[in-house]
């Protein structure tokens, strides 16, 4: 008998709130939001409080129209918080915790960072709670964005399944892609030490089920890039699982998709969305400069 896939239905909330400071147009049923009517540079401290609230509610927000500086970036990024350690990258100069994300016209590769599903690193013992992600110079076509809501995701699972997951740890490294950069394009990919490198390949263990530290809501932990197995399971019997969670939490409902324009600002929550870049813009160059805000040890 053909196996019918139904669309989920049933837990789709993502409608704006209303705020006193910024205006929410949700651009998915799943996740996503555009914030109109603001300047970043301008916006004031209950401004703010309203966009991070967002932020929460929709898993990703963005802006058009900023063009931001390498300052004005990074100076809006620390009104958040604490930046968190790249691993990757030392970060533009005068403007450490502002890193170039480019590829040029010129470059051929099957493989691009960021080009699979993942979170953003982690594989450190504290991952990043927060990115913010601005837009130079684009293509004229591609070079799309696309997050998935985790947290989504896990409200529909089966109760049996939820049972099974919650008291899982999944082992999060960055061996699996510096192997699959590696056969893209026979380039290693760098690291911003031998520290960082080593610490990255070790990884950490992180529960498959984390609780967001303001919210209070839960979400899949898990993504194709990083996810090498889970704590006290063979590989035999991780990978299926490790397989199922990503095909389930990928899946087209639950996503939204982003079509950049130059001057744009995205931003993110690691703890509860996962995101992939499109390698589908050969011949064009694609400048992005991205911080990083320091989130904490999941649980």
């Amino acid at each position: 008998m053909r196996e019918v896939r139904l669309s989920p239905s049933g837990g789709f909330d993502n409608a704006a709130r209303d705020y006193r400071h910024i205006t929410v147009q949700p651009i998915a049923a799943a996740m996503g939001a555009e914030v109109v009517g603001v300047a970043l540079r301008d916006l004031p401290d209950a401004g703010l409080a309203e966009l991070q609230d967002a932020l929460w509610r929709h898993k990703m927000v963005f802006l058009r129209h900023q063009h931001l500086t390498h300052a004005e970036h990074e100076a809006f990024a620390a009104r958040w918080g604490a930046f968190a350690p790249d691993a990757y990258t030392h970060g533009v100069p005068g403007h450490p915790h502002v890193q170039p994300v480019i590829k040029e016209a010129d470059h051929r590769s099957k493989g691009l960072f960021g080009s699979g599903w993942h979170t953003d690193s982690p594989f450190l013992p504290e991952p990043p709670g927060v990115t913010i992600l601005r837009s130079v110079q684009i293509p004229p076509y591609g070079g799309d964005t696309v997050w998935a809501n985790c947290a989504l995701a896990w409200r529909m699972l089966s109760p049996t399944m939820q049972a099974m997951l919650a008291p899982l740890k999944v082992r999060m490294s960055a061996r699996n892609n510096a192997f699959t950069q590696k056969l893209a394009d026979g380039k290693e990919l760098s690291f911003a030490s031998d520290e960082a490198r080593e610490a990255a390949f070790m990884g950490t263990g992180h529960p498959l089920v984390r609780t967001h530290p303001v919210t209070g809501e839960q979400a899949l932990f898990v993504d194709e890039v990083y996810a090498v197995g889970i704590d006290g399971l063979t590989s035999a019997e991780a990978r299926p699982l490790l397989e199922f969670l990503i095909q389930h939490i990928t899946q087209h409902h639950f996503t939204c998709r982003l079509r950049w324009d130059e001057g744009m600002v995205a931003m993110w929550d690691n703890r509860t969305a996962l995101h992939l870049a499109a390698n589908d813009y050969d011949g064009y160059r694609r400048e992005m400069y991205r911080t990083t805000l320091a989130g904490e040890r999941p649980s």
